[in-house]
């Protein structure tokens, strides 16, 4: 099953959502308000730039447009703790705004963020690597958590 929108292109909407909303409705600030901001960013970041280096290891794809296009299980690094630590960090990319422009709103486009992730990414993700690794990705699943 192919995916037709990119991760990143979803994300990157979303965070301008965000930021529109912070001119729709007053902004809330409060003491530190960007270094928190800032700590997330790099947490995403934290979760984001190993996977790729993980997937490129293993030489597979990153591409998430192609699920079944995958060579190789990863389950190393923070795919011990996340089936998807990359779309993980994006979220914590998307919080980071959130905080950094101080809408409240940005709490509900957090949410549809994680719906849409997971119909329009996840499973398509999962149906294909069910079918491509099978009993290895049943018993990954059964260990690992989706998101954290």
């Amino acid at each position: 099953m192919k995916t037709k929108i990119p991760p990143p292109i979803i994300a990157l909407v979303m965070i301008v959502l965000i930021y529109l909303s912070s001119l729709l409705i007053v902004p809330t600030t409060f003491n530190y308000q960007n270094s928190l901001s800032i700590l997330v960013l790099i947490m995403g970041l934290a979760c984001v730039l190993p996977s790729f280096r993980l997937f490129a290891r293993y030489k597979t794809t990153i591409s998430p447009l192609t699920p079944s296009d995958t060579a190789a299980l990863v389950t190393e690094g923070m795919y011990r703790y996340s089936r998807n630590p990359m779309y993980l960090g994006l979220l914590l990319l998307t919080i980071a705004s959130t905080i950094w422009f101080g809408t409240w709103l940005g709490i509900i486009v957090n949410i549809v963020f994680i719906f849409l992730i997971n119909f329009l990414q996840i499973i398509p993700e999962e149906e294909a690597l069910l079918t491509i690794f099978g009993e290895e990705y049943e018993e990954y699943k059964k260990n690992v958590r989706r998101w954290i």
